[in-house]
């Protein structure tokens, strides 16, 4: 499991606040997962009476989250900084849950956890990896061997299943899931030779050599009855099976790996330099892109000893990765034009001079 890291006398932003997956706080005091942390407590600008007031200092989405016991009071600088985050996040622009949950199938591993109805235990589920390709739809297709057990559940029991796919480099539950739960049926040889099975399963998996077998059989998710996403801490929907298979797949994220690696290994400076200027959050010690998409990148920050995520929207949406570029390149221009920011960064540049100032 995750390490837990040392317990801070300072205030933690997490990500996710509410239905947009925004800025909450954790208690000074609390300790945070090595990882990005679990949103643990929303902190408001203005005090409210009563059981509100609690309600809306609950954690994981506000009213309805996770409670955390005695919850100190904020400075009033602390809790306008919050509150102007929280506010940025809030319209801060971000793929929808459909097109969120298509992106993450598509761009998965190829493999993934296939729940059916049991044939050896009457009434029990069953559970298997499996390799899957999504068609065109968003729709699983899988080649299944006749001696496994959940090709003897399909065939025996029902296709009634829910796949169960989680995001490529999956470590935990701040990581995004999707299940897909249908009918899966067993797909004529015909039809695999029409709709260019084969060629679908093995461009996911070019080494599946076993799709020639003649005791390996297609099947695919017929139709979609329901689905679940869970895109991290506080961001969870159940988009409607129509609106997952009318979703676009985000063009950006096939090639988001090399250009958040560049960033990170060569700008990490100007990220900082973007999360201060656009979303209005002072003192950011380090910043790391972790997601990209055509509407914006979600950043892991650090502040004041403490890591959390946060989404940074583009001003407008990128067709490609020219785009890409050129939209990082003119928010970089624009954030070390804050004068805050520029002071901030050299601070940082030279902290024990930075240290020595403060104590004076």
């Amino acid at each position: 499991g995750d390490s837990t890291m040392s317990r801070f006398p300072l205030l933690l932003f997490a990500a996710s606040l509410l239905a947009a997956g925004d800025a909450l706080l954790l208690a000074p005091g609390r300790s945070v997962a090595a990882r990005p942390a679990a949103p643990r407590a929303l902190a408001t600008a203005a005090e409210k009476e009563g059981e509100e007031e609690g309600e809306d200092r609950l954690g994981a989405g506000g009213r309805g989250g996770h409670a955390v016991r005695n919850m100190p009071d904020l400075s009033e600088e602390e809790k306008a900084v919050q509150a102007a985050v929280m506010e940025h996040q809030r319209g801060a622009a971000r793929l929808t849950m459909a097109e969120d949950a298509r992106s993450l199938v598509a761009y998965s591993s190829g493999y993934a956890v296939l729940s059916t109805l049991s044939s050896q235990v009457d009434g029990y589920p069953n559970g298997a990896l499996v390799g899957f390709a999504p068609d065109a739809s968003g729709l699983p297709v899988f080649v299944f061997s006749a001696m496994s057990s959940h090709t003897k559940d399909l065939s025996k029991v029902g296709g009634q299943a829910a796949l169960t796919v989680t995001a490529k480099g999956f470590e935990g539950a701040a990581d995004g899931r999707v299940t897909l739960i249908g009918d899966v049926e067993r797909v004529g040889k015909e039809q695999v030779e029409k709709e260019g099975l084969k060629e679908l399963y093995r461009e996911r998996h070019p080494n599946a050599f076993w799709v020639d077998f003649g005791d390996f059989t297609f099947y695919r998710m017929a139709s979609l009855k329901a689905v679940n996403f869970v895109g991290g801490f506080a961001r969870a929907a159940a988009p409607s099976p129509d609106e997952y298979l009318s979703a676009e797949v985000d063009p950006i994220q096939a090639f988001a790996a090399p250009v958040m690696g560049h960033m990170n290994d060569d700008h990490a400076e100007s990220t900082v330099a973007m999360v201060m200027h656009y979303v209005g959050l002072p003192d950011v010690e380090a910043a790391q892109l972790v997601a990209l998409d055509r509407l914006g990148f979600m950043v892991q920050v650090t502040r004041q000893g403490q890591t959390f995520k946060l989404r940074l929207p583009f001003p407008r949406a990128a067709a490609d990765r020219k785009d890409v570029k050129s939209l990082i390149v003119e928010m970089t221009q624009a954030a070390y034009k804050d004068e805050s920011v520029q002071a901030h960064l050299a601070a940082l540049a030279k902290p024990e001079e930075s240290a020595a100032a403060a104590g004076a």
